[in-house]
């Protein structure tokens, strides 16, 4: 319950600090410490010291895994607040209550860490949710904005009832929202059963952006303000996958039948979303649309942590979302800088700002998984966790093939910054950013390094 007081508390404190802190550093500043807060008090809930304690057991539950995981996506968002703090006046003024939105959204993320059943589940999506569609369009003088907003409030209504009739289909066959009572459900439906669980997958396709449900994702990180897009393409999205395992581990697979099946369905999705993910970002031509859709390839490697799981394969999820959400923040701040967000943009890069090519082209790196970079061990963790069941081989492989495919358009970008001339002015950035920015680097490089150091930090904060 701490996570859950203090950062709605945070999202009604933004709500009205519009109105006593006029000035942009200020509100940068409260945005940090009540970060800081929330770490806080997330660290304070897993030492077993929590508000309300054992007052709605059949509601919420301290679950160290996602409890953890919630912490470590509140670090992620205190560095994006740190490193985009002058971006936030971008899409309009209105500051604090863009804060306001990102608060409140946290709420749905700490909701999400500590359900105990299917409707909480469900209410904790769409706190997370809503606050998203008024971030996709707060560029109002932009059409895309607007465009991106409307398209992302009509297909994330179409998932809901999606999931919402899923959920119904897992009550009607179990008796229960109780995510422990379902998985010791008796299966005297077990069609209606199955039936509701493949529309639960479904679902949360649309809410991590993988195939088949993924076609949304491109438009509307694409029209969002590139300062939110960077938040929903990595702090939102780990949400969503940590929500997702969490669900899916509720899932009895009681034969050889369905256990089958289930891998077909998994194996399914994956192909499906790293071809379709890869193959459309060859053929783009901005640089943004082109992470839009490496972002969906990158869910698609996440969900091989489904084929089977356990400590292991969660450890290797939460591994992944640290790495990608280094790497993306970066990214994402230096679309900001360029202005131009196609392949020109870039052009030059080096000459203009040393520093901000050098730490793109480490972030380009750790996406395409190259060694002593964080997304390299990402990758094999998460690709380690999936080759317990020994008929993965051939997808692995697949996956792997794929991979270097992907390796070519991120090189696109790396050549625009060192071997194109631009006569665009330089660009400066202040003694924070830059140690911001290296700071983001070397972790990179420390997690591809020496990735027990996230291992030591998660086993650190389990423990009490």
């Amino acid at each position: 319950m701490n996570i859950i007081l203090t950062s709605a508390l945070s999202g009604i404190l933004f709500m009205f600090s519009g109105f006593v802190l006029k000035d942009k550093r200020q509100l940068n500043i409260l945005a940090v410490l009540l970060f800081i807060v929330m770490i806080v008090s997330g660290v304070i809930q897993l030492q077993g010291f929590e508000v309300f304690q054992g007052k709605y057991s059949n509601m919420i539950e301290t679950d160290p895994y996602r409890i953890s995981f919630f912490i470590l996506l509140c670090l992620i968002g205190l560095y994006y607040t740190l490193v985009n703090r002058y971006n936030f006046t971008k899409p309009g003024s209105q500051v604090s209550d863009y804060f306001a939105l990102i608060f409140i959204s946290f709420v749905g993320i700490a909701v999400l860490a500590t359900f105990n059943n299917l409707l909480l589940m469900f209410l904790g999506i769409e706190i997370l949710s809503i606050p998203l569609y008024a971030l996709a369009g707060s560029a109002k003088h932009k059409m895309k904005s607007t465009e991106a907003a409307v398209k992302y409030f009509l297909m994330g209504a179409f998932s809901t009832g999606i999931m919402l009739l899923g959920i119904t289909l897992i009550y009607g066959a179990t008796g229960t929202f109780m995510m422990k009572n379902i998985v010791a459900y008796a299966f005297d439906f077990q069609s209606i059963y199955y039936s509701g669980w493949v529309l639960l997958v479904l679902s949360f396709c649309f809410k991590v952006s993988v195939a088949p449900m993924h076609f949304w994702a491109p438009d509307v990180y694409d029209g969002t303000p590139t300062v939110f897009s960077s938040f929903m393409i990595t702090i939102v999205k780990g949400a969503g996958f940590m929500t997702f395992i969490t669900v899916m581990s509720a899932f009895k697979i009681t034969s050889e039948i369905v256990a089958q099946n289930y891998q077909y369905l998994l194996s399914f999705i994956i192909i499906l979303t790293l071809i379709l993910g890869n193959f459309s970002a060859l053929k783009q031509s901005s640089v943004k649309r082109m992470l839009a859709y490496s972002s969906v390839v990158q869910a698609g490697f996440m969900m091989f942590a489904f084929f089977e799981i356990n400590e292991e394969s969660k450890y290797a999820l939460l591994f992944y979302t640290v790495s990608y959400g280094l790497a993306s923040i970066v990214l994402f701040y230096t679309l900001t800088q360029v202005k131009n967000v196609s392949y020109k943009g870039f052009n030059g890069l080096s000459k203009r700002s040393p520093l901000l090519a050098f730490v793109s082209t480490v972030a380009l790196l750790s996406l395409s998984g190259i060694p002593f970079t964080s997304g390299f061990l990402a990758k094999f963790f998460i690709l380690s966790s999936a080759m317990k069941e020994p008929s993965n081989l051939i997808l692995v492989i697949a996956a792997l093939v794929l991979a270097v495919l992907s390796i070519y358009y991120y090189i696109k970008v790396v050549i625009a910054m060192y071997f194109r001339n631009s006569s665009k002015k330089k660009i400066k950035l202040s003694l924070t950013t830059q140690i911001l920015l290296i700071l983001g680097t070397l972790l990179t490089f420390a997690l591809g390094v020496y990735p027990d150091l996230l291992k030591m930090l998660f086993n650190c904060l389990v423990s009490k």
